[in-house]
């Protein structure tokens, strides 16, 4: 018959499981602390970052990852990026011939620059040295050379691949500025310099390089002249500060209720005037003043969304003041339906190579769910204006008499020819009740 364990019997138990408690604590303690070991310092470099999830599924991941080349090393175990492989040793030849090192040099130099290479991404590479500088080398090399075949127009060479191939010079075009498909910018800027020193003063520097091949296939606004090369931390970036505005005086505080503006439609039948805002290089030149708004000129086309949803999700990972947030969020709160596009196609403030307007609206109504706006907003009085306007019964009443009596020089001489009619009648009645 089996009875419960006596009392001595029960404390030796007790001891037996506490010892077994302390050895189990040990080995977690001893397994935590190895982890903590084991974790990378946090770097000021952080600038590379993987697309948050919750951005990624309104495009199906399609518009942040790379189709024809990977740089960097986010993406170099795509199988089906492999065939570049080829392309870039032979532009990595190319490059070996325009500077004075010999390839050993040459990789020996790109390792100096491996620790704070890595340190510009925001997860831990899991790469040998080795490795990380072949990365380096290899990716590095194949876009400082070709944005100097760019630049220099070597282009009609008929045994380049990729720039005698026109699909495959927009693929990887598009692939450069894709966020998590990037190399330090500093990296170029060395490897660019090898160039230089064997060259002279012939090849411009890498600002000018890198603003010559995006505006090849780009809409920029400007070239950012008020800032250093030390200061772009990658393409994004680069294409981020071509977009800004020269002063940053339009920031305001404002609460979560923010209302930005009424859609294009409702504008319009409050009697707001649109107009393309002439002889503006930047899109934040947008301006309301009595009854007109004047926004600058925006054309879409295949590379748009890419392009935007790439800057802004480099904004909410890194930047404090989220530009292209707040410039995507005003366009967006224009665009409800396909007669907002239709409206701002008319005025030609917007150019679209889509394939319909319904494109359009789904580009813009998409692009900014599960984005975080910050506590300062950019066009903060320019919607409350456009608010404040549209609220304004006399604003709806004038614009429906003028829409509705005054849309063509017929109804003006319609409402003209009943108004003196009406004068006419009402005189005539007049004079019969005198004469009465």
């Amino acid at each position: 018959m089996t009875g419960f364990p006596r009392a001595n019997e029960s404390a030796h138990i007790s001891i037996e499981m506490e010892n077994v408690g302390a050895e189990h604590t040990d080995m977690v303690a001893a397994s935590i602390e190895g982890m903590l070991d084991s974790l990378p310092l946090l770097s000021s470099e952080c600038c590379i970052y993987r697309v948050p999830e919750k951005l990624r599924k309104f495009n199906g991941g399609e518009a942040y990852t790379p189709r024809a080349v990977s740089i960097g090393p986010l993406h170099r175990r795509h199988k089906n990026l492999q065939a570049m492989t080829e392309h870039k040793l032979r532009y990595l030849q190319s490059f070996l011939s325009q500077i004075r090192l010999s390839l050993g040099e040459y990789i020996k130099h790109v390792r100096t620059w491996e620790g704070r290479a890595r340190g510009c991404y925001a997860e831990t590479i899991d790469l040998s040295s080795d490795e990380f500088v072949k990365m380096l080398v290899m990716d590095g090399s194949f876009i400082v050379e070709l944005l100097l075949r760019s630049h220099f127009g070597d282009i009609n060479d008929q045994m380049d691949r990729i720039f005698g191939n026109p699909w495959m010079i927009d693929d990887v075009g598009r692939d450069m500025i894709l966020l998590e498909n990037q190399l330090p910018f500093f990296v170029l800027k060395g490897m660019l310099d090898l160039v230089m020193d064997n060259n002279g003063e012939e090849i411009p520097s890498i600002l000018k390089l890198t603003y010559k091949h995006f505006k090849s296939f780009l809409t920029l606004n400007k070239y950012p002249d008020n800032i250093s090369t030390n200061e772009v931390k990658h393409f994004p970036d680069f294409l981020r500060h071509c977009h800004l505005p020269s002063s940053p005086n339009g920031w305001q505080k404002c609460d979560p209720a923010i209302e930005f503006s009424p859609s294009a439609t409702r504008l319009h039948e409050a009697g707001i005037k649109f107009e393309v805002k002439k002889n503006s290089s930047c899109l934040f030149d947008v301006e309301f003043t009595n009854g007109v708004l004047q926004i600058p000129y925006l054309e879409i086309d295949d590379l748009t969304e890419t392009l935007f949803r790439n800057l802004i999700a480099y904004e909410q990972c890194h930047c404090k003041e989220k530009y292209i947030i707040h410039y995507m969020a005003l366009i967006d709160s224009m665009i409800n339906t396909h007669k907002d596009v239709d409206l701002l196609i008319h005025h030609r403030i917007i150019t679209s190579r889509l394939g319909s307007n319904e494109d359009v609206m789904m580009l813009f109504n998409n692009i900014c769910k599960e984005v975080v706006f910050g506590h300062k907003v950019y066009f903060l009085t320019l919607c409350k204006n456009l608010n404040a306007y549209c609220r304004t019964p006399w604003h709806r009443w004038k614009a429906n008499l003028k829409r509705d009596y005054f849309h063509s020089p017929w109804a003006v001489v319609s409402v003209v020819a009943a108004v003196i009619l009406l004068m006419l009648t009402f005189i005539q009645s007049v004079c019969s009740i005198i004469s009465v």
